[in-house]
């Protein structure tokens, strides 16, 4: 009888402990979207980034005007927000369009390039210790720099070596070389691997899974798009310091350059960049398969707002994206969110907030639906890729349009979005200058009466 009593005193307390916590943890609901972190000190787009020690660096880049020198660095708060940005030690040279990666103790920039729009393209190769807070010491210059010149390069560090890989040095790039990691941490001379990519990258993604090293995107000279290929490869069994052949895997959904790319769990992800028309908000995520390559690649939760030159960071469960620029600008503004079980993105908040959070990115969509121009064309030019409008605005002003391919003909009125703004662009397909022209990412026809 005690027995079965206090059985009934333990089953009442558990009962009570669970109508406490019900009352102690209110309803949460996931939103596909993102949660605002602080602004950086600087705008920045081009700059390179990496996490360690639970500290994000940003470093070098472009304002928009010139070429940084200068890094700054955050630090990740036990909730997955970020600290306030402060300043860290400056490079030894200005350079934008670069990446960084790590290796023990150390952090390693290369290549990039400054000056007048970037035409100075660098060898040079700089190093920072690693301090037990996680921030940087001073940066030095290594002995060893690159053998060939390398803007929008990417950098990675697999085994006892870092690659570089592709590029601009006044052609695009397939090249690769690498270097020994010594043991005091500089790096030996570079050589230049006989193997070459598949498809010369430039503007690309690029990432390390399971000791492998996956590019993705990037530009298409000719053709001015971005383009979908993505290939793989790994380090060479028994040869440190060179790779295998390139193998391709599954292509992305949207051709893309100047995006940035992250790994969660079993997923690479492809964020933003630009189409060669649009600045994309669009993030595609690919299942990695275990013996190499990628199953496939489908989109998840869009960003905030377009950007290429951002910097992706994922810490644990958390994912960062860091300035960059767009048709606004360089708004150097920060957005995290959190990674769900299905691999996409978003965060946990109150029915309340994701009410509101919904609200706003209903406004957000019905203002992008909105074309802000409109105007006559004049004359129609087809690509393979582009339909190349000249158009007659109604005070008479005319321009050239670059955009997706129509057969709308001469008469036609059209309302278009804002896009970039290009000059003295030569179309290898036309065979033609056009001394200014916007490219665009949408056109659509005005019906009569519309």
């Amino acid at each position: 009888m005690k027995r079965c009593f206090a059985r009934g005193l333990l089953i009442l307390f558990f009962s009570l402990l669970l109508a406490a916590c019900g009352k102690d943890s209110p309803p949460r609901e996931w939103v596909p979207g993102w949660q605002q972190g602080p602004n950086t000190l600087v705008s920045r787009s081009g700059a390179a980034a990496l996490e360690v020690n639970g500290v994000i660096h940003l470093i070098g880049g472009v304002d928009g005007r010139d070429f940084l020198a200068s890094t700054e660095y955050a630090r990740i708060l036990p909730d997955g927000s970020l600290s306030e940005w402060r300043q860290g030690p400056p490079l030894n040279v200005e350079r934008g369009f670069f990446t960084a990666t790590v290796s023990g103790n150390h952090v390693y920039v290369a290549g990039g390039g400054h000056g007048p729009n970037g035409r100075i393209q660098l060898t040079s190769v700089e190093r920072a210790e690693i301090r037990p807070d996680g921030t940087l010491g001073p940066w030095q210059l290594e002995k060893h720099e690159l053998n060939v010149k390398r803007r929008c390069s990417r950098l990675l560090q697999m085994g006892g070596h870092i690659y570089a890989f592709g590029g601009f040095g006044g052609i695009l790039l397939d090249t690769v070389e690498s270097a020994e990691i010594l043991p005091d941490g500089s790096l030996g001379e570079w050589l230049v691997l006989d193997e070459r990519m598949t498809v010369a990258r430039y503007i690309s993604g690029s990432i390390t899974a399971d000791q492998r090293a996956y590019l993705i995107g990037g530009h298409d000279k000719v053709r001015g798009v971005g383009i979908k290929a993505v290939e793989w490869s790994h380090e060479t069994a028994g040869e440190p310091g060179f790779l295998d052949p390139w193998q391709p895997t599954a292509e992305l959904v949207t051709g893309r350059y100047g995006l940035e790319v992250a790994r969660h769990g079993d997923y690479i992800y492809a964020f933003g960049g630009l189409d060669g028309a649009r600045y994309l908000d669009s993030v595609e995520k690919g299942r990695l398969k275990p013996d190499g390559g990628i199953e496939r690649w489908e989109e998840t939760t869009p960003m905030a707002s377009p950007r290429e030159g951002m910097n992706i960071i994922v810490k644990d469960d958390t994912v960062y994206v860091i300035g960059g620029g767009n048709l606004q600008g360089y708004p150097g503004s920060v957005e995290y969110a959190n990674f769900n079980e299905q691999g996409d993105i978003g965060f946990w908040t109150t029915p309340e907030a994701a009410k509101k959070h919904r609200e706003v990115i209903a406004a957000r969509e019905a203002a992008k639906a909105v074309l802000p121009n409109e105007a006559v064309i004049v004359q129609n030019l087809q690509s393979a890729s582009y339909s190349y409008l000249q158009v007659q605005r109604d005070d008479g002003a005319v321009a050239w349009l670059a955009g997706p391919r129509t057969e709308l003909s001469k008469g036609s009125r059209i309302q278009f979005a804002d896009g970039v703004f290009m000059s003295n662009f030569y179309s290898k397909e036309l065979k033609r200058n056009f001394p200014a022209i916007m490219f665009i990412g949408e056109i659509r026809e005005v019906k009569e009466g519309g």
